[in-house]
């Protein structure tokens, strides 16, 4: 099975470029061979070194779209110094991608940072990881970001939950992710206050599934996102299935702020197919319409994104 019944828009896939890697290989020491590191990341972690330039990996995603039937996937700038290997991707190939960067809230000039690649970079989204950067979704320093995303119908990805980086661990990379700020409530108060601001929360909150319905069901521009294997199903108290996450989703969200990823994002593995596979049987055994279906699998993304 593959998407070609559905049109799928991806709206979780990892642009993990050379200058992703070399950034964050630089980043654990300056000094590090390149081609030494690139050489134990293929043979400990069976990781594909990627093409130097950032068009001949978009070229590699294009292949993998097409044998799937993929129409469409949102490319994450993984960091905030890799958003130019985004950008690039998008320029060569506008009909094929769509851009979201990740912002590093404490820097200086931030409301620059965020014009400059929204108005020149062609970027539709920005990333906050507030368990990375260490500050709450609702720190007042944050409020002027929200106010720039209202100006330019920004969509805003935030990570709660559960946040292990698989890459940046391999890579070597020992990050100080505090959970503290990881629950979704804390959206509550920035979500009623920017009505028109549609923020996505993904992998089902990552374990703050209760926290997550709660949300959902008091803001309704918040909307979810099913990417990954969803494994943080397994640190829940209870017994559940992703099928009955999707139904208590749908239950809650609707099927209009339900919107389809796979968090792809190296190679070999290359696109997750897997997961789409698997997500389409479980909508369709919950008994939900094509047409349903079709919104979660591209009509909200194209909705919130004004296509």
């Amino acid at each position: 099975m593959s998407g070609q019944k559905f049109e799928v828009w991806d709206a979780h896939v990892h642009f993990f470029s050379f200058n992703f890697f070399k950034t964050l290989i630089r980043m654990k020491d300056k000094e590090i061979s390149l081609s030494d590191e690139f050489a134990r990341l293929r043979e400990n972690f069976g990781i594909e070194t990627p093409p130097v330039s950032p068009v001949q990996l978009a070229r590699r995603w294009i292949d993998e779209m097409e044998k799937y039937g993929i129409s469409k996937i949102v490319l994450f700038a993984s960091i905030p110094e890799d958003i130019l290997s985004v950008s690039t991707a998008i320029a060569a190939f506008p009909d094929k991608f769509i851009g979201f960067f990740t912002l590093n809230p404490l820097i200086e000039n931030i409301d620059l940072e965020i014009k400059h690649a929204l108005e020149n970079m062609g970027m539709k989204g920005l990333i906050l990881f507030p368990a990375l950067y260490h500050v709450h979704v609702h720190d007042e320093l944050l409020e002027k970001i929200y106010l720039i995303a209202e100006k330019y119908h920004c969509v805003i990805l935030t990570h709660f939950g559960i946040l292990k980086i698989p890459i940046r661990e391999a890579i070597g990379i020992r990050d100080q992710i505090d959970g503290t700020y990881s629950n979704p409530t804390d959206l509550h108060r920035v979500a009623v206050r920017h009505p028109d601001v549609n923020f996505i929360i993904p992998h089902f909150g990552a374990g703050y599934l209760r926290e997550v319905l709660m949300l959902g069901s008091q803001c309704k521009n918040v909307y979810l996102d099913t990417s990954s294997s969803n494994s943080w199903i397994k640190v829940l108290p209870y017994n559940i299935d992703l099928k009955t996450v999707f139904a208590k989703v749908i239950d809650v969200f609707g099927v209009d702020r339900i919107i389809f990823g796979t968090d792809s994002g190296v190679f070999p593995r290359g696109y997750r197919i897997d997961i789409l596979n698997q997500q389409i049987e479980i909508l369709q055994e919950l008994g939900l319409s094509d047409d349903e279906i079709q919104k979660i699998l591209s009509g909200n993304l194209k909705r919130i994104l004004g296509f």
